[in-house]
């Protein structure tokens, strides 16, 4: 059971991050200083760096929490009861999301152009790809030994998958803005269609 203090301390936690996540989406990572992270929360600068130790490790956790968000959306399980459109849809929407919101769409930007000025920092951000991709292939697994879809190498599968994703959803609405939902439902139709016309059983 959670203390007040625990409460308190959690809270504040989660101000210092909301402040964090505006200042870098709205000023950039480095017009943002410690300093103005700190008004934005209500706290004390030596607070913001007891919670971080530096602004490095609280970008970190503010593209941790952007990942999450996208991540929770991501956990599409196996389910017999409904069509492969519809579960590979929800694959699609779950990739997109960041390119959808558009405070997310801001954010985003920011942090692709840190991790080009520091591509140590990729390291992360490839590993959670690898992650949302392995959530696909046991997905394409599953419907395999169903019978509903005959995939031989599913993490080249969820690979190619990924790419056809980006290519077509993601990257132009994280670019150019977001499309009207008819555009992005027939283009999300489309490359459904697509990769079952690659991979779709005889009796799926």
């Amino acid at each position: 059971m959670e203390t007040q203090r625990e409460s308190r301390i959690i809270a504040k936690r989660d101000a210092i991050l909301a402040a964090s996540t505006a200042a870098f989406r709205d000023e950039g990572y480095e017009s943002t200083s410690m300093d103005r992270i700190a008004e934005l929360a209500g706290a004390s600068k030596r607070t913001v760096y007891n919670h971080f130790g530096s602004k490095e490790a609280l970008f970190q956790a503010v593209v941790e929490r952007l990942f999450d968000e996208a991540t929770e959306l991501n956990q599409v399980r196996w389910d017999p009861g409904r069509s492969l459109e519809e579960q590979l849809s929800d694959f699609v929407r779950a990739k997109t999301l960041l390119s959808e919101d558009k405070a997310a769409r801001c954010l985003t930007r920011v942090v692709l152009g840190v991790y080009i000025k520091q591509p140590e920092l990729l390291r992360e951000v490839i590993a959670r790809v690898a992650e949302d991709e392995s959530v696909l292939a046991n997905w394409l697994r599953e419907a395999h030994r169903a019978g509903r879809l005959l995939v031989p190498d599913p993490e080249l599968a969820a690979h190619m998958f990924g790419k056809m994703t980006a290519g077509v959803l993601f990257w132009p609405q994280l670019l150019e803005g977001q499309m009207d939902s008819t555009t992005r439902e027939r283009l999300t139709r489309e490359l459904v269609e697509t990769f079952l016309a690659r991979y779709r059983s005889a009796s799926g």
